[in-house]
């Protein structure tokens, strides 16, 4: 076999390591998700806050109750699709590497003489 044509050992390893790859990038991608709505929970509290008199009222404090809302979405949004994308990614890696191991047509031996 040449270089270009990997094995399928080699092919079922570099399988392995990019749903490892896949699995780290889902749960930072999961995180994210979290920090956006935190963002987007923490600006609308200061907004009704804001509203309500609970908190003194400046044009910056509204601006920044804006900003962390609408940054919150954005990001809880972007990420959730970004989730997705890698979730299906993530299942075509494993089809991929359950097919290379169905394609070595491994022998099942029996149950070690129990």
């Amino acid at each position: 076999m040449s270089e270009a044509d990997p094995t399928p050992a080699d092919e079922i390893e570099r399988l392995e390591a990019e749903i490892d790859e896949l699995r780290e990038s889902i749960q930072r991608s999961r995180r994210l998700v979290m920090v956006g709505r935190l963002c987007a929970s923490a600006g609308a509290a200061l907004l009704v806050a804001l509203i309500v008199g609970l908190a003194f009222f400046t044009p910056m404090r509204m601006i920044i109750g804006i900003s962390l809302g609408l940054g919150g979405l954005v990001l809880m949004g972007s990420s959730v699709g970004s989730t997705k994308q890698l979730e299906h990614s993530l299942k075509q890696a494993e089809d991929d590497r359950n097919a290379a191991i169905d394609a070595l047509k491994l022998v099942q031996l029996g149950d070690g003489g129990r």
